[in-house]
């Protein structure tokens, strides 16, 4: 599992994701399962700040700005959602650059 010290950043593989807009839900499809995974708000969060720019400190940081929460608890969240993605292979790692 990546940890907050980790400096890579993740990006994306080539996904479809859907925004339910009645629903505020994220949608993921998985092709390599074949499964739809359907995102809870912070997940959603973390799924749609994977930009290949930030790393696991700054999406850590985005979120804690939006809501109080223990630090060490969100990101050890982040991290753990980051390495189911990554167990997936919905994600890759790149060298922060």
């Amino acid at each position: 599992m990546p940890n907050l010290s980790d400096q890579r950043v993740p990006r994306r593989k080539n996904t479809l994701t859907h925004e339910v807009t009645d629903t505020d839900e994220v949608v993921i499809y998985d092709g390599n399962t074949p499964t739809l995974l359907v995102l809870n708000d912070i997940a959603a969060g973390v799924w749609l700040m994977i930009d290949g720019k930030r790393s696991i400190g700054d999406i850590t940081a985005e979120i804690l700005s939006h809501l109080e929460a223990e630090p060490e608890t969100v990101a050890h969240d982040v991290a753990a959602f980051l390495g189911q993605l990554e167990q997936r292979k919905l994600i890759t790692w790149e060298e922060a650059t």
